[in-house]
């Protein structure tokens, strides 16, 4: 079993190191989502399963994955590594699982510098570990830097399980402009004690003509998201008009009328939290009719994506 990979901030992505950074921030962001732990989850620090093949690199968020919550991201092999290799006897797939805090303190080390190198190797103890490799500038000299991250090898059968929940097509694909606006509202409903927000997604009505009922000159491919929450003593409710709809990757139209999901109040708060930490280029939002609001972030420069699972609220 090998692995050895160079990340060049000087390559096709740019700063990708500060990038993985982000995301691995974001990740550990999410552990506050998950609702419902274990005492010895709970005091075990937070892990991320990491997924190597000759095409992908890929971190798995599995907190919460026990009620269908999940969040993955998949980094373009060509475009955050300068050199990747990978051998092994599962057809060139290795899966390991190490402790987010130790990921951030080595990124947050090598988030400047110029090349990190990435190897699988075997520590002083004999036990697995992800070598980073890297030079940090100094005032005379620029000096090398080894850090270790204890990593446990996932056996092939346990590793076939971790996989992203299979999902029919959306129902719709809409972009947001402001998550920041979506997360301002989901404040002040969670400050009224609500604990589930109903979110529906809709076209945008039109007039007669043709013509977007809320902007005279939108086309008719735009949509709406509205959100409702109701308390013991107060209900609010916000609409989001005016969104793009995404075809991109649709087989079909989207329905012609309103598709509703009720979800955890708290999960899709923290999961706009966490996307916020990361400077994606777009963000999508799936909405899958009775199963899941999927939240897609687009890094930026073709790097990959980040993408977050939250299922529907059964009552």
């Amino acid at each position: 079993m090998k692995f050895k990979a160079t990340i060049d901030n000087e390559g096709a992505g740019g700063a990708s190191q500060g990038m993985v950074l982000h995301v691995l921030q974001a990740l550990q962001r999410l552990e506050r989502a998950a609702e419902r732990r274990t005492a010895q989850q709970r005091g075990a620090p937070p892990s991320v399963v990491i997924k190597l093949t000759q095409e992908g690199f890929a971190f798995c968020h599995r907190a919460g994955a026990d009620e269908g919550s999940q969040t993955w991201s998949h980094f373009q092999v060509t475009r955050l590594f300068r050199e990747y290799r990978i051998e092994s006897r599962r057809g060139n797939r290795i899966d390991l699982e190490a402790q987010i805090p130790n990921l951030i303190h080595v990124f947050q080390s090598c988030a400047t510098c110029d090349r990190t190198t990435l190897r699988l190797s075997n520590g002083r103890d004999g036990k697995p570990i992800l070598s980073f490799e890297f030079a940090l500038a100094g005032t005379v000299a620029d000096h090398r830097v080894e850090q270790e991250v204890p990593v446990r090898v996932i056996p092939e059968q346990e590793a076939d399980l971790i996989c992203e929940p299979p999902l029919p097509e959306p129902e719709y694909q809409i972009e947001l402009t402001s998550l920041q606006r979506m997360k301002n509202v989901l404040d002040k409903m969670r400050a009224v004690g609500a604990q589930h927000v109903a979110l529906e997604a809709s076209k945008e009505p039109l007039l007669a003509g043709g013509v977007a009922a809320s902007d005279s000159t939108a086309a008719a491919g735009k949509a709406r998201l509205r959100m409702v929450a109701e308390a013991e003593l107060v209900s609010i409710a916000t609409t989001f008009p005016s969104l793009a709809l995404v075809m991109e990757g649709k087989q079909g139209p989207s329905p012609e009328g309103p598709v509703c999901l009720l979800l955890s109040l708290r999960r899709l708060e923290q999961v706009l939290a966490a996307f916020q930490l990361v400077a994606a280029e777009a963000h999508i939002a799936c909405v899958l009719e009775g199963r899941a609001l999927v939240l897609y972030a687009l890094l930026p420069n073709g790097l990959g994506s980040l993408i977050s699972y939250t299922p529907v609220v059964t009552l």
